[in-house]
């Protein structure tokens, strides 16, 4: 079983290597210390993924511990953080506190405190990132089952449910019997499209024959032709005359 990773940033050196002797004492692994900002960048640069961190809060240069703790949750999110001070000020402990600690050590520490403090920030850790992962994995179903009704939703809206187990896709401007195209002519499927325009209402003759021929003029003759034609290909009351008076195709 590997050993816990642990990254020292502290820039007193003596507290540094003593916090090193006392990690690998109590079977931890120091991965890196580091005494800024500058210097644990590089670590963790190098590929260095620590399991925790020791932070001083206060370190020398113009980052300080908690203003480096903050930086270090966008690209360490799941690692916690124990601050080490020598300040037990409330003001200094609630500036830590918003930089998600998960403990603090004051200097000097005991190495049972050390002991202490590192596995009970491990296992809150654990537990936060079980929940967060959780968490994540409700919302992607969520998201998901989202997509799926917005899907459901578009696909309901650019379509029309017919009688007889027809279907037809106002985008794709084709006509299905169950999952399969109905082969049409031109002409024939804008029959079809003009009357899914009103679907269950009567449209007049003329507003067809119009549909078809805009360009060209063309009589009763030829329009009786294409719907007879069209009408042999679907079932025979999906489109019905309406009183001599237009025709009507039938919703579900």
């Amino acid at each position: 079983m590997s050993k816990i990773k642990i990254l020292i940033v502290e820039d007193e050196s003596i507290i540094a290597l003593n916090l090193k002797e006392s990690l690998q004492d109590l079977g931890y692994e120091p991965c890196g210390i580091a005494p800024n900002k500058c210097k644990t960048m590089k670590i963790l640069e190098k590929g260095v993924v620590p399991d925790l961190i020791l932070m001083d809060i206060y370190l020398k240069g113009p980052t300080t511990g908690i203003e480096l703790a903050k930086e270090l949750k966008t690209t360490l999110p799941f690692t916690p953080v124990i601050f080490l001070t020598a300040n037990s000020e409330i003001a200094t402990i609630k500036k830590a506190s918003k930089a998600f600690a998960y403990g603090y050590l004051l200097k000097p520490y005991k190495k049972s405190n050390l002991h202490a403090a590192i596995e009970i920030a491990l296992s809150k850790a654990a537990e936060d990132n079980a929940k967060n992962k959780k968490l994540d994995a409700t919302q992607n179903v969520n998201k998901t089952l989202v997509h799926q009704l917005e899907l459901n939703n578009e696909h309901q809206s650019r379509t029309i449910q017919l009688k007889y187990g027809y279907l037809y896709d106002k985008e794709k401007e084709v006509l299905y019997y169950g999952n399969e195209p109905v082969k049409l002519t031109a002409k024939e499927i804008k029959i079809i499209k003009y009357l899914c325009n009103s679907p269950g209402h009567n449209v007049s003759q003329e507003q067809l024959e119009y549909a078809i021929w805009q360009d060209e003029p063309a009589g009763y003759a030829a329009f009786r032709s294409v719907l007879f034609r069209l009408r042999n290909k679907i079932h025979k009351d999906l489109i019905t005359n309406q009183n001599n008076t237009g025709y009507k195709i039938e919703l579900f």
